[in-house]
């Protein structure tokens, strides 16, 4: 079954569009501007105030992938039993947790605000989303870290392949985290059974996890079998354009993909987007997949966590002018 993309929505620091994916990009999390992001372009001059920051992203990002502003009706099409949402996250809700403690440290429970509270729960971003597109099909958060943007993916290709719905916004949030070094921002896809002329496809992908070896090294023969089954079905002689997503702890794994690929006998281009190094968490494998599928052909990104999970996922970029919407 095919599964087009039909709209993609991203903002983070420096980051508004695709073609702010290949040039210098975001800055480096010590120097971002606390004040880049301005919600009433986005959201609309009331409603968000006591969303959480990730939140508010998050909800930008979805309205720019569906062509909507918050306040519209349901998008062109809607039907909402066979919409779901899923999000990936890592820090969306770490700034919020630690303002809550100081406050209780501070001022006991008496200083904690009741409007902020609800996004004590890390599902919040995405159970947002889902009331405010009213999407009933379900509303699934997953929180592994550098991954979890394109575990979504994952999830929202199993869920559409299975007939669970018709469409699907697959997404990642977070909040900027100074003491792990993350900007904040979001990224979204919203992705529709079927074939659509106008728009790139997602053509497969896996997750798993990579064991360590005794001595703390990737163990390679496993790196090797974990990428080889999606390199495998590449047998065209068309070069594939290859992202990677990770820390400089996980390069051996970069270069585990790529002798995959030659034992195939598949020819790569690797290609690094803005993000690459995982500054923007969950989102910045997002990132990598939205440049790949604004370029014409096959291509392949991996995203992999230092504590060894990894994701993949393989498309087929919009032959003209990227996906239908953006």
């Amino acid at each position: 079954m095919t599964i087009s993309v039909t709209g993609m929505g991203l903002l983070a620091p420096g980051v508004r569009g695709p073609g702010d994916l290949t040039g210098s990009g975001a800055p480096h999390p010590a120097e971002a501007d606390q004040d880049w992001f301005d919600p009433v372009p986005y959201l609309g001059r009331r409603g968000w105030k006591y969303l959480t920051p990730a939140t508010r992203y998050l909800l930008a990002a979805a309205n720019e992938a569906t062509g909507r502003r918050q306040g519209d009706g349901p998008p062109p099409g809607h039907d909402a039993d066979r919409f779901g949402v899923c999000a990936g996250t890592h820090h969306s809700i770490t700034a919020l947790h630690a303002r809550l403690d100081r406050s209780v440290r501070e001022e006991g429970t008496a200083g904690l605000s009741p409007a902020e509270l609800p996004g004590f729960s890390v599902n919040m971003p995405a159970s947002q989303l889902a009331i405010s597109l009213a999407c009933r099909a379900f509303s699934v958060t997953l929180t592994n870290p550098v991954v979890g943007g394109l575990d979504a993916v994952l999830f929202a290709m199993s869920a559409l392949r299975r007939g669970r719905a018709d469409r699907v916004l697959a997404t990642a949030t977070e909040d900027a985290d100074a003491s792990a070094g993350t900007l904040g921002g979001a990224a979204a896809l919203l992705l529709d059974r079927g074939a659509d002329p106008a728009a790139a496809e997602l053509t497969g992908g896996t997750s798993r996890f990579v064991p360590r070896s005794a001595g703390g090294g990737w163990e390679h023969g496993a790196l090797t079998a974990a990428v080889g089954r999606v390199a495998a079905p590449h047998t065209t002689d068309q070069v594939v354009r290859y992202a990677f997503c990770g820390s400089a702890e996980t390069a051996p794994v970069d270069e585990a993909v790529q002798e995959a690929f030659a034992a195939c006998g598949v020819p790569v281009k690797p290609t690094a987007y803005t993000g690459s190094d995982a500054r923007f968490g969950t989102v910045s494998a997002l990132f990598q997949l939205i440049g790949l599928l604004h370029e014409p052909g096959p291509g392949l990104v991996v995203a992999v966590a230092d504590d060894g999970h990894l994701a993949a996922v393989t498309v087929r970029g919009a032959a003209e002018g990227g996906p239908a919407r953006i």
